[in-house]
């Protein structure tokens, strides 16, 4: 292979994650993976590049040149790995603990971490379940370590992130030499050296953090604060990043797992509503024009694919962006999509090299998301319900929702017993017992939780699937 390849993973959520597993999936089975150089992620592409790259330096410790088969093997890992990330709900964690930080009173909040009982350190509610789930306690030093053996070609892996500060992209980059390391001193004043200690999870939810779901990240810096927020934001592609090395020779393929933009109907339109189409009105303005400025190859799911069923392929399409759980039929069928989605290129990399075909170890695995196959080919009815069961809905058209109502009936109901137990006993008992309602509440919501994670991982699966 002359050159290496630029691999830019896009944002879309758990979609995106999932379609760019399918997308790696392939690159490993034509032998290209080995020559990725440069890594670029946004959001949901974060994720999943991060994830990935955490595992490919684990492995680079190792004094050996790795193969194509240990780059197969790896990603067959990592989907094992990830497959249970995806069932775990990760949104509705992060909305647990936000709600269950503010029901608790704070000083039993502080009692409890003195204690071992949760993570005082960690001031998202993002970060700390990246952190719980995937990432752990790693750095950003362990990324930037070189690999032990001189043969191995070791990616740079760059997470993006827009600050809010001045609006421009904060490119986290493992390689401490990078041409982008200048620009963001330019822009931020911040240096490779400051982020050393920067926990990945950080790293990670700053360039996945959605605006408006989730607070944004909080970056300390030597004496400065800057707050990250999704990356998507300024790009939501992460093929800027790359085309900013100005490596001329280097060839670069876009995994796009954006949601495209439908055209709707509506005879009244609240506020809430008008505020989310334009949020995805702007998205889809700012990836044309980031389109415009690359003769990329770009990988998607936006038009018929080889081997798809054209109703297949609009479900996996048209699913939802979110951080949400996906049962294991809706996972397969993404990373089967993005597989399959690879043809074209992988013909144009032919055509761009003539001795690729010579230069790599091609092989074609058996991989656990073939299982959807047939269904992808050829949908039974009961695959198209399960892949549209969770399609998004639209909004309500009245401002007065449920979860305000049960809000506001509960701040009353709140109220009502603490004033009755105040002047039936005394204020004393009345902090007292009203206080135990936060934390017996926060206990019923964390079961309620797990018990929806648990149905979700039985639920959705290939086997039940065939018995359908």
């Amino acid at each position: 292979m002359n050159g290496l390849i630029g691999l830019a993973l896009s944002g879309g959520g758990f979609r995106a994650s999932l379609f760019h597993l399918g997308v790696m999936a392939r690159l490993a089975d034509e032998g290209l993976l080995k020559h990725v150089g440069v890594i670029s992620t946004v959001s949901g592409g974060s994720i999943i590049g991060a994830f990935y790259y955490q595992r490919l330096c684990e492995a680079l410790r190792n004094d050996r040149r790795l193969s194509d088969q240990d780059y197969r093997e790896l990603i067959e890992r990592l989907i094992v790995e990830f497959i249970a990330v995806v069932q775990d709900d990760m949104r509705d964690r992060v909305l647990y603990r936000a709600g269950s930080s503010r029901l608790i009173p704070k000083p039993v909040v502080q009692g409890l971490t003195s204690i071992g009982v949760g993570e005082s350190d960690v001031d998202s509610k993002l970060e700390l379940v990246l952190r719980k789930l995937m990432f752990k306690s790693a750095m950003m030093s362990e990324l930037m370590e070189p690999p032990a053996h001189s043969a191995n070609v070791k990616a740079e892996l760059i997470l993006n992130t827009s600050i809010l500060e001045n609006g421009k992209l904060l490119f986290i980059s493992t390689n401490s030499a990078s041409t982008l390391w200048e620009e963001n001193e330019r822009n931020h004043g911040i240096r490779a050296e400051d982020v050393i200690s920067l926990p990945i999870a950080k790293a990670v939810a700053a360039s996945a953090c959605v605006p408006g779901l989730f607070n944004p990240i909080r970056i300390t810096v030597r004496d400065k604060v800057v707050h990250g927020v999704d990356g998507g934001v300024l790009d939501n592609i992460g093929g800027h990043a790359i085309l900013s090395l100005g490596q001329e020779r280097m060839q670069i393929l876009l995994s796009d797992a954006s949601k495209p933009l439908c055209t709707e109907r509506y005879e009244e339109v609240n506020s809430v509503e008008s505020f989310f189409r334009i949020q995805d009105i702007f998205m889809d303005a700012i990836r044309e024009l980031r389109l415009q400025d690359t003769d990329a190859d770009l990988i998607h799911m936006r038009h018929d694919i080889p081997g798809i069923d054209s109703k297949a392929r609009e479900l996996a399409m048209n699913m939802r962006t979110d951080l949400n759980s996906f049962s294991e039929v809706e996972a397969y069928s993404l990373m089967y999509t993005g597989y399959c989605a690879c043809d074209q290129e992988m013909s144009k990399l032919r055509k761009h090299d003539k001795g690729w075909q010579e230069s790599v170890e091609k092989s074609v695995k058996d991989w656990v998301f073939m299982q959807v196959r047939p269904f992808m080919e050829n949908p039974t009815p009961a695959y198209l319900a399960l892949m549209g069961q969770k399609t998004k809905t639209r909004l309500p058209k009245s401002n007065l929702t449920w979860n305000r109502v049960l809000s506001f009936g509960y701040v009353l109901l709140y109220l009502a017993l603490f004033v009755y137990i105040g002047v039936e006993q005394d204020f004393y008992k009345a902090i007292w017992y009203v206080g135990l309602i936060p934390l017996i509440i926060a206990a019923l919501g964390g079961l309620l939780l797990l018990r929806r994670i648990t149905k979700r991982k039985s639920k959705g699966t290939v086997a039940a699937l065939h018995k359908l």
